[in-house]
């Protein structure tokens, strides 16, 4: 399947066609991640694909999820097998995508939406691009994520895109992740500690 916007929505419906919640979020996040692209210079229309499936993963159950990773021999780790297991969601996107699109028509396309799916959830072994960090950003400023935290900081970040600020992504990187800790250490859980390698790399 060539890689389209139209086609990515369809495969969107294929796999959480079921889940409105999730194609509302998804759709969501394909808005800001146009509106991030823009401000950023980054190529528009894979910021759009990109969003619109990053949580393709999650039409899988964690079994599901770990069976797929296992038999495509999937870089595993300690937090996603024994904590938190739906954290693989992004991972398994990443294969969902491989399978269904042709890579031999754009492979560089192909290849830097496969990256930003699989590392939205908490980077991945590779340098994070800025691709890559646009949809974690949305995914996680997108209006009902919003309300999970309890302070402005994740508001003011909305306010800056909304009110065509200057923004710099890698900040907006660091207050998430700086908010998903306070918010796992409020709830008394774990964060996933991937995130700590995102801006080190």
């Amino acid at each position: 399947m060539k890689i389209t916007i139209e086609n990515a929505k369809k495969v969107l419906i294929k796999y959480l066609g079921k889940n409105t919640e999730k194609v509302n979020h998804s759709i969501r996040v394909a808005e800001i991640a146009k509106k991030l692209a823009e401000k950023c210079g980054e190529n528009v229309k894979e910021a759009v694909i990109a969003a619109l499936l990053h949580d393709i993963g999650k039409s899988m159950n964690e079994q599901e999820m770990l069976n797929l990773c296992l038999r495509r021999e999937t870089t595993l780790y300690d937090f996603e097998l024994y904590s938190y297991t739906m954290a693989l969601h992004g991972k398994v996107g990443a294969i969902i995508f491989k399978q269904e699109f042709d890579k031999s028509i754009d492979p560089i396309a192909f290849d830097r939406i496969k990256q930003a799916i699989s590392y939205h959830v908490a980077g991945g072994e590779e340098h994070m691009s800025k691709l890559d960090k646009i949809i974690y950003i949305a995914d996680n400023i997108e209006a009902k994520k919003q309300k999970r935290y309890e302070n402005k900081n994740i508001r003011n970040l909305v306010g800056k895109l909304e009110n065509n600020e200057k923004i710099d992504i890698d900040e907006f990187v660091k207050i998430i992740i700086e908010e998903k800790k306070k918010r796992a250490k409020q709830e008394g859980r774990t964060v996933n500690p991937l995130v700590d390698n995102i801006l080190e790399k």
